[in-house]
């Protein structure tokens, strides 16, 4: 598996709607800002995409280095036009985009090697121009010409991705938990748990993570800046330390560290007010339940709230009364592209002997044809077994060809649908009723809700 070095700078000129463009690749040099002009403007425009503050010098210099340190892949596309007096200067991108290489966990100790995307931005007044489409359809190419078999994002807006073959490949929720009163568990929890130095916790904080990520389907390799933000001592959002983080850790009955809690707490009227989380961590269900516990007895707090809980959480089930815990908000995590389905399926778990020929349909072609999952022998096999045939969409050169059913599959799909299929985390019927796949019969639908069905929800906590 190879990639573009991220200093092996690129850059290629188009023109869309009488505007003139030039994509720039490349990535960030040692030097801090004085080295790195063209790191320093794409950082600028990120944060102007995303509605934050003008970065200040320490969180360049910060961000430079990361950057650096985990060689991400930059992508910006700069207008080539004249500048109006006043408007932001050629030197300040009009669309940025990143990626860099990652895992992803499909089962205990089994990790895919994952091709991330993040920080895609186009400047509203250059909308509809084909940017994103241009710098996607470059990118992932170059991640499936690298041999990765997954791409994966976390989207801000929904809408976007899908005409990518991107699809929703796990599901947070945002959570409430009524906690003036503490916690009523069903069961006793385990071990204990002690406040933490947030400086020390910085250095346990990435060695239990390792353990979830190790044993967590769904969970994605984190890079080396969430620590800081962890503990408190660096906010990549504000661009300078959060003093109001506290943080907690639990030991197991041979005082062995395996799960934390960074937490802060917001006061309301009076004394009283909550608290939210802002990581909790461990491999084990059982240690986070008896974090949230202590969490929920801490004096002067009424609620305690997670925006990134599980979809099937354990928690609700353990409380003697579940109505204190409240969903607020369910969302999708983590979306899914896959770039090679015979590495991608071949690699993930099955519980299920099953023979499923699948057509995908997908319009940047990387996994578009006809593929047959066996898992009837000792290892599941999979390969391609032909090109799908060819539509009337496909002959008008429609970039999202519809779905159709060929003679020799059981099941038919856009790339997309198995990206949410992939890990588990929604029912193939549910598609099914939703319209998205097509299938011979019921049985196929049988064979197929069987085959990609998993013993564990999918569960990632890292947004990027």
């Amino acid at each position: 598996m190879s990639t573009h070095p991220a200093n092996e700078p690129r850059s290629e000129q188009y023109s869309a709607k009488g505007n003139t463009y030039e994509v720039k690749t490349f990535g960030a040099r040692p030097g801090g800002i004085a080295g790195n002009p063209e790191a320093v403007e794409w950082l600028r425009a990120v944060n102007q995409g995303f509605h934050g503050p003008e970065p200040s010098e320490q969180s360049l210099e910060r961000d430079l280095m990361w950057l650096h340190s985990e060689r991400i892949r930059l992508r910006a596309v700069h207008s080539q036009d004249p500048v109006p007096t006043a408007a932001l200067g050629e030197q300040r991108p009009v669309a940025t985009y990143c990626s860099w290489n990652s895992n992803l966990t499909l089962g205990a100790e089994t990790q895919l090697p994952a091709w991330l995307v993040s920080e895609v931005t186009v400047r509203p007044t250059h909308a509809r121009r084909g940017i994103l489409r241009r710098m996607m359809t470059a990118d992932l190419t170059e991640a499936h010409q690298a041999g990765f078999p997954i791409a994966a994002l976390t989207a801000s807006e929904a809408t976007i991705y899908g005409r990518f073959g991107f699809g929703a490949g796990t599901f947070n929720t945002e959570v409430a938990v009524a906690a003036e009163s503490g916690l009523t568990l069903k069961a006793p929890s385990v071990g204990r748990v002690e406040m933490a130095d947030n400086k020390a916790l910085a250095q346990l904080a990435p060695h239990i993570f390792e353990e979830f990520h190790q044993l967590t389907p769904g969970s994605l390799r984190r890079t080396g800046k969430w620590w800081d933000y962890v503990s408190g001592q660096y906010d990549w959002h504000t661009g300078k330390a959060d003093p109001e983080i506290r943080t907690a850790v639990h030991y197991d009955g041979n005082e062995r560290a395996d799960g934390y809690v960074s937490y802060k707490f917001v006061r309301g009227s009076g004394f009283k007010g909550t608290l939210e989380v802002v990581d909790l961590v461990s491999p084990s269900a059982q240690v986070r339940i008896a974090l949230w516990e202590y969490l929920c007895g801490l004096d002067l707090v009424t609620e305690v709230r997670h925006p990134n809980a599980q979809m099937e959480d354990p928690l609700m089930w353990g409380m003697v009364d579940m109505a204190d815990y409240e969903v607020r908000k369910r969302y999708e995590r983590l979306w899914l592209r896959i770039l090679d389905p015979i590495a991608a399926l071949s690699a993930r778990p099955y519980r299920s002997h099953r023979t499923v020929t699948i057509s995908l349909v997908d319009s940047l072609g990387f996994a578009d044809g006809m593929y047959m999952i066996d898992t009837t022998g000792e290892r599941p096999v999979v390969e391609r077994t032909g090109d799908r045939p060819r539509t009337d969409d496909d002959v008008a050169g429609k970039s999202m060809p519809r779905v159709e059913l060929p003679e020799e599959a059981d099941v038919a799909m856009n790339i997309d649908a198995l990206g949410s299929l992939y890990l588990g985390a929604v029912k193939a019927s549910t598609l099914y009723y939703a319209g998205l796949i097509k299938v011979r019969d019921l049985a196929a639908l049988d064979d197929l809700q069987s085959l990609m069905s998993t013993s564990e929800h999918p569960y990632c906590i890292s947004p990027f």
